[in-house]
């Protein structure tokens, strides 16, 4: 799978606190703007070794500075550098003094313990989850994994031909400087890679050139170096989800009042858009007596849905555009009791009733303490208008209503 080619934005935290100069390496290991570190392969450790002696070996000699051969050198491509480099004189030879990088061919297994294999394969191992959004709104990761890094050491000879001893002794100078501990880092791509100073040798012949003595010093250098390899790198899509955001202007406002009876009964009305189906009261209904549309009482657990002592009511399809939304609840000082002006705990119950075209009055089972609704065919009554309450235990209709209608009664007692 192909690498999205986009700078990657993660952060490094340790807890809640951001560790700057982590995420400064992080940047600079994926500077070349991929989501994941930048590949590590032999080309590039060989380029790592050349800069870190073309940047820590400076020497000048005589106001010049001892040029180095800017590649890895091998037996052809000595000859070849011969004739083409511009430090060589009119015959063809390497005019001294100058420095050499040689690798041997023999990349050997690793011994960098950052990179050491705890377990007997290869594994790939989480690198990082990046958040995404296709065209289409849906939001998703995707989780990206490498592999583990092999680790490989390199051996270099680094060697300076030269024909002053004080040039010997500058670059020698500089090399146990950087190496007092034989050890030092060079970065390629970014990756902080060790590099340690095996030994040093001296290879001067004992020959002369034009008469003129000149010396040959050799330094052992072995990289600890490891393979990244971008092609095994994996990207899959994680879980996607879709999220839908629907934005209404509801002009109308919610109200509330108290029924001044013997217990607070608060009434909130509510106004329905056609979209919205969760209404909340703004604080918890200890007991919900009843919710109605447009004056028509709803069934608890078939129209709508309501948790115990929460503020809420879900309706199972939003209530139409500009309907009225009446919830009619007992905030109480405690969950499920009801408690009158005077302390004492009340009941609440609900009897239903059939008009048989005879009476309009109707006994309760239970002494009536207050009316909370009264409904025919499920519409909502107003009360003093539509019944009264003429005795202990009866309520009277003020009018006739159609042979069959059900009558419902809510009260306290």
């Amino acid at each position: 799978m192909g690498i999205p080619k986009k700078k990657n934005n993660i952060q490094v935290y340790l807890g809640k606190e951001l560790l700057p100069r982590r995420q400064e390496l992080l940047d600079f290991i994926t500077k070349s703007d991929p989501y994941l570190p930048d590949s590590i392969l032999h080309d590039d450790l060989d380029r790592g070794m050349l800069d870190y002696v073309e940047k820590n070996f400076v020497v000048v000699s005589d106001g010049k500075k001892i040029p180095m051969i800017p590649r890895i050198l091998t037996i052809q491509r000595w000859a070849e550098l011969q004739n083409t480099w511009e430090y060589s004189d009119e015959e063809g030879n390497i005019n001294l003094p100058f420095i050499s990088v040689v690798r041997k061919p023999d990349v050997q297994p690793g011994t960098n313990p950052s990179v050491l294999r705890t377990i007997p394969d290869r594994h790939r191992f989480h690198y990082s989850t990046v958040k995404k959004q296709d065209a289409n709104g849906m939001l998703g990761a995707d989780v990206y994994k490498i592999p583990q890094p092999i680790p490989v050491d390199i051996s270099y000879d680094v060697t300076i031909v030269c024909n002053k001893f004080r040039d010997l002794n500058r670059f020698n100078k500089m090399v146990m400087q950087n190496f007092s501990s034989r050890q030092d880092y060079t970065t390629i791509k970014g990756h902080y890679v060790p590099l340690i100073l095996e030994r040093i040798e001296d290879n001067t012949p004992m020959d002369t050139i034009d008469g003129r003595r000149f010396y040959v010093q050799n330094y052992q250098f072995i990289l600890l170096g490891f393979l990244i390899d971008a092609e095994e790198f994996e990207v899959k899509p994680a879980v996607n989800r879709t999220i839908l955001l629907t934005e209404f202007v509801d002009t109308k406002k919610m109200s509330k009042k108290v029924v001044p009876k013997n217990i607070d009964i608060i009434i909130t009305t509510l106004y329905g858009n056609g979209i919205q189906t969760i209404f909340g009261v703004g604080e918890p209904m200890d007991i919900l007596f009843n919710v109605a549309i447009n004056g028509l009482i709803q069934q608890l657990g078939v129209d709508y849905y309501h948790i115990a002592g929460t503020s809420k009511v879900t309706f199972v399809t939003p209530p139409p555009p500009g309907s009225v939304i009446t919830i009619t609840y007992y905030k109480g000082t405690s969950n499920a009791i009801l408690v009158n002006n005077q302390g004492f705990v009340l009941q609440v119950t609900t009897e239903n009733f059939t008009y048989d075209g005879s009476s309009l009055i109707f006994t309760t089972s239970n002494p009536i303490n207050d009316i909370v609704t009264f409904t025919i065919n499920g519409l909502i009554e107003s009360d003093d208008i539509s019944f009264s309450v003429t005795g202990t235990n009866t309520v009277e209709l003020s009018f006739t209503p159609i042979v069959g209608s059900k009558i419902g009664i809510t009260y306290t007692y």
